[in-house]
């Protein structure tokens, strides 16, 4: 996954305002709105994007039910997904002056139960994954529904959107990779509410982010995100309800997990989170073409300093050169 489209999938509208309320109980103009077969979503969309709507709500059923049990929530209900070829003919029924970038692909808007979906290719012409687009979107819902207007971090609502997408590329691991190498992941505290703008930096919160939550549920087990965001919308502050769900500060689980990374445990778990038979036989090759090339020098040598003609047991009267009797 190319850079701009790591970003513009993870792109949340943390404040937005519509200034145009009452268009949307009108429809907009030319698209299709149709409930979901199982789960609790209305789409919008062209008609001739009636398949890829089949598509997305093949499994949203699923993907709605693993986000109710993964962040405690009773129900998922009242989400409008629209599926777009411009984003920005959204904005434009609305009245809203605000215009999403020409790159952005997803976009969920904050605390409205409203995600947005690009259909087609993306900047650099690369056809667009709408699956995990819809998908990443859809958890930023989950979690503003889990919050109840409680303030949670940037790197935690960006980091469980990726995890719960299974976004995780070889591209984002050589990211974290070279960052935990040389010293340079960001301090989380640095990521409570905005995201880095430059391209490396940005690529680099992404990464961490996921890394981190990811972490935090394979330490401490499913049910951690359900129980910690229980506690904050009960209005527990979210680094103390994290220590009060593991039982340990954010601070010293954050130290932990760097040190892990620095240390070098956690090298080839990144590789392996979902590209480890990719990079094991990449090595794999790697190393038997090395061996193959050592080999055949050796044979190349000993062929060369081996200048004693009896060493090779030949017999022409068996075997005549190309013009000799036999």
């Amino acid at each position: 996954m190319s850079f701009l489209r790591s970003v513009c999938v993870g792109l949340l509208l943390v404040v937005f305002l519509l200034s145009a309320a009452p268009a949307s109980a009108l429809g907009m103009p030319g698209m299709v709105s149709r409930p979901g077969e199982q789960a609790a979503l209305t789409y919008h969309y062209p008609e001739r994007f009636e398949p890829a709507i089949a598509h997305l709500d093949g499994d949203a059923d699923l993907l709605v039910a693993a986000l109710e049990r993964r962040l405690g929530l009773e129900t998922m209900a009242n989400i409008d997904v629209y599926l777009l070829h411009d984003m920005n003919t959204y904005f434009e029924w609305q009245g809203a002056e605000y215009r999403p970038s020409s790159w952005a692909v997803g976009l969920s808007l904050s605390d409205r139960s409203t995600v947005l979906v690009r259909h087609g290719v993306g900047s650099a012409g690369e056809p667009i994954d709408i699956k995990k687009t819809f998908v990443h979107e859809l958890a930023h819902v989950a979690v503003d529904r889990a919050r109840q207007g409680q303030h949670v971090p940037r790197w935690f609502n960006e980091g469980f959107a990726v995890l719960h997408a299974e976004e995780w590329t070889p591209e984002r691991s050589d990211t974290l990779t070279r960052a935990a190498s040389t010293g340079s992941v960001m301090p989380l505290a640095s990521l409570d509410r905005y995201f880095p703008p430059h391209h490396q930096s940005v690529s680099l919160a992404y990464a961490q982010s996921f890394h981190f939550v990811r972490y935090l549920e394979q330490r401490f087990g499913d049910d951690l995100f359900a129980e910690m965001m229980a506690r904050v919308r009960e209005g527990v502050p979210f680094h103390q309800a994290l220590e009060q769900a593991s039982g340990h500060s954010l601070a010293a689980l954050e130290r932990q997990w760097r040190d892990e990374l620095e240390e070098g445990v956690s090298f080839w778990a990144i590789l392996g989170d979902a590209n480890g038979l990719f990079f094991g036989a990449t090595l794999f090759f790697l190393v038997a073409f090395g061996v193959r090339v050592v080999r055949r020098r050796r044979q190349a040598r000993m062929l060369a300093e081996d200048d004693d003609p009896g060493a090779w047991d030949y017999d022409p009267a068996l075997y005549p050169l190309p013009g000799q009797e036999r």
